[in-house]
């Protein structure tokens, strides 16, 4: 006999089968009345556009393929420096919300409301003009040494290894034979604590390697300074305005979810926490950092996972102030080749893939964070 449960799924695995070939079907008569195909041979038909932002070389000339991964890897690059800002503002608010001083509790109060009410289109507006209204190269602002803003973007010293790359991917590789080292150690120790022999020498080798590599790397590495020419700068590391707006833009606006969500998660832990810790003479911070936070970082994980999710489908508005990540490029790539299912379709794949992996990461996570009944 099957059960009712297991019926009720095959029911529906026939019918979402059923439908997804009529609508392949229909999608492929469509197509052949018209006299077209699905071809990918485009990616590799050469460009004729610029890309003003890239983190791989590229020029007008070379393949679509290129230019969409340029693009790709814009959208990687904001999307993490996004997240990692609104997670650092994020948190920071939350834990200003729970402190208990009224004044903090106010403005944190005031900025999530703010940042929760407020459109993410009109706050990138917002972002773009303000960042083209930063003073000109002459009168920039130096906020540190070798740092500099000005209309032109954000300039950062940047190092430079006279090894190239050969010496950066043999430190990557020796810290990932370390890493493993340690794990194999660490399953390989008896009850006492002590570590077999040959783990002890292994991970003695690989640890010294790994740091005469770093202090050989240190040693003849030189830095990169921004110097002002005759109407911009130039070396050093520097970062668009339309970068700049989108990360601050986006970061902003996921922080108040995210500093949302870390008052939750603090407020769901039982008050008796709190007032143990007290009782043993910990302090409203500790209590905060060894007790609660621990505790919350369990309610914390699923959504902010689907914060994380929005990110990331949120930086396509990029198109919106000119910062060439994957969309604006495509649809570049789109008005010349006109292979809009084609490009549309690179688009769902890429967009599904990042967010798949970054549920997986998050999932990972809270499997390492979850409470281990013995």
């Amino acid at each position: 006999m099957i059960s009712r449960t297991r019926l009720h799924g095959l029911v529906f695995v026939a019918t979402a089968t059923a439908i997804v070939m009529w609508l392949s079907f229909n999608f492929s008569a469509n197509l052949a009345a018209r006299g077209m195909t699905i071809d990918f041979g485009f990616l590799s038909a050469p460009t004729s556009f610029p890309i003003g932002e890239s983190l791989i070389a590229y020029s007008s000339g070379d393949t679509y393929l290129r230019a969409l991964t340029a693009g790709l890897l814009n959208t990687i690059h904001l999307a993490l420096s996004s997240i990692v800002l609104a997670t650092v503002f994020g948190i920071a608010v939350g834990l200003a919300a729970r402190i208990g001083h009224p004044l903090l509790t106010s403005a944190a109060k005031t900025y999530v409301e703010f940042t929760r009410n407020v459109p993410l289109l009109l706050i990138l507006v917002v972002c773009a003009t303000a960042v083209r209204g930063l003073p000109a190269p002459r009168q920039a602002w130096i906020l540190f040494d070798g740092v500099i803003l000005s209309s032109r973007g954000l300039y950062l010293p940047m190092p430079v290894f006279s090894g190239g790359w050969a010496l950066g991917i043999a430190a990557v590789i020796l810290a990932s034979t370390t890493s493993v080292v340690w794990k194999w150690s660490l399953r390989g120790r008896s009850r006492l604590g002590s570590f077999p022999f040959a783990s002890r020498i292994s991970l003695t080798f690989c640890v010294a390697g790994f740091a005469s590599l770093v202090v050989w790397i240190c040693l003849t590495t030189s830095m990169d300074w921004p110097r002002l020419t005759a109407f911009n700068f130039r070396g050093g590391w520097s970062v668009t305005p339309e970068y700049l707006a989108m990360m601050f833009g986006l970061g902003f606006y996921t922080s108040g979810f995210i500093a949302e969500i870390v008052r939750g998660s603090l407020a769901a832990i039982p008050k008796g926490q709190s007032e143990a810790a007290a009782s043993l003479g910990l302090s409203t911070l500790l209590s905060l950092w060894l007790v609660q936070a621990p505790q919350a970082i369990r309610l914390t994980l699923p959504p902010l996972a689907n914060q994380y999710l929005n990110l990331i489908k949120n930086t396509t508005l990029a198109v919106l102030i000119g910062f060439p990540d994957l969309v604006s490029v495509g649809n570049t790539a789109l008005n010349q080749t006109g292979r809009a299912i084609e490009t549309v379709s690179i688009y769902l794949l890429i967009y599904l893939s990042l967010s798949l992996i970054t549920s997986m990461i998050i999932r990972r996570l809270e499997r390492r964070a979850q409470v281990v009944k013995l």
